[in-house]
Order: structure tokens, then C-alpha cells, then sequence
């Protein structure tokens, strides 16, 4: 019997481990607060080369494979079911608290993401930190991604079309550790 359960905790390891399943902790997450790894967003989103490489190789004629494709999270799958609750995200020093709060709509092809700041508990800005822009009678969609490090925020906005996906304009915020107000210190435009 101890054999049996041996192995099936090694199995469960095996499990966990080759397919890099996380098991989050939730015991001191009270209940509006999720596991605050979950909406970080992408780390790729705060390269400027990421987004240069984006525009090279994701046009109809280029045989490389699209950059886009390194992006494994799926903001648009994270964000589409959530409610319109604001959930914490991450609580930075100085009292500054992290919270986003999805735009309600019953637009399935329309997003929009807030992240909010708050300073001892008083909201002090807001940005639009993740947005998707879908018309199904046109061929063109846009989506706006975001990746959250501490007091850094970058934001890159995608333009998706029949034949390329082209980044337009990345943006590097610093969240002012004194006021908590989002302060835009870097910005690419690619058009």
C-alpha cells in the first residue's frame, strides 16, 4: 500500500512537472483578490524588439514564423467571461493597491479592460490596460496587451488583418510610487 501511494505521488509530480501545471495557493487571497501572476500579463509586451520583430515577420509575403505566436497567454479567453467586479492584482509599497475592472458590455467582439490605482484606498488614475476591438463585418480587428512588473506597465497595441498583424504603438508606464498616478516615460509608433 505505501508502494501504491508512493507512486502515485511521483506520477503526480511527473504530471505537474512536464506539463508546467501551477497550483496557486489561495489560503491569504481573500475572495476579490485573484492569484495576481494570472493578470501580470505577457513579459514579451516590454520588449521594443519584440514589437519591431512583430512588423517583420508577420506580413502575408514573409516565410518566417509570425513573432506574435510567442505570446502564450490569451488575454482575450482571461478577460471575455469576467465580471465587472474590480479584482486585485497586485498591492505595490507605499500603499498603493492594483486593481482592474472589465467595461460591461454584451458586445462579445468588444473588451475593455481598466487598471486602476489606488492610493491608501482612494482611487487616484485609471488606464485602459488590456482592449480588444473586433467588427465581424470587417476584417479587421485591434487588441491592446499589457504586462505589469511592480511600478512598470507596458502596453503594445496590435492591428490584425486578412493578411498581417502589424504592432502600432508601444508605451512604457512608471507608476509614481508617491502618488500612484500612471506617468508615460517611453513610446515607439510604428505606422
Amino acid at each position: 500500500m505505501k508502494n501504491l501511494i508512493n507512486i502515485l505521488i511521483l506520477l503526480l509530480i511527473t504530471i505537474f512537472s512536464d506539463y508546467n501545471i501551477k497550483i496557486v495557493y489561495a489560503g491569504n487571497i481573500d475572495k476579490d483578490s485573484l492569484a495576481y501572476d494570472n493578470f501580470r500579463g505577457e513579459k514579451l509586451i516590454s520588449s521594443k524588439e519584440f514589437m519591431l520583430s512583430i512588423n517583420k515577420t508577420c506580413k502575408k509575403d514573409v516565410s518566417e514564423r509570425c513573432a506574435i505566436s510567442k505570446i502564450k497567454k490569451d488575454y482575450y479567453l482571461q478577460f471575455n467571461n469576467l465580471t465587472n467586479d474590480e479584482i486585485t492584482i497586485s498591492k505595490l509599497k507605499n500603499n498603493i493597491e492594483l486593481k482592474l475592472k472589465k467595461e460591461q458590455t454584451n458586445n462579445p467582439f468588444f473588451i475593455e479592460i481598466e487598471l486602476i490605482s489606488y492610493k491608501n484606498n482612494e482611487r487616484v488614475d485609471s488606464i485602459i490596460c488590456y482592449e480588444y476591438i473586433n467588427d465581424p463585418n470587417d476584417s479587421l480587428a485591434t487588441e491592446k496587451l499589457y504586462y505589469l512588473n511592480d511600478y512598470n506597465l507596458w502596453m503594445l497595441y496590435f492591428t490584425y488583418d486578412l493578411e498581417s498583424t502589424t504592432a502600432d504603438n508601444w508605451n512604457k508606464y512608471k507608476i509614481n510610487p508617491q502618488s500612484g498616478k500612471f506617468e508615460l516615460i517611453d513610446k515607439v509608433l510604428q505606422y
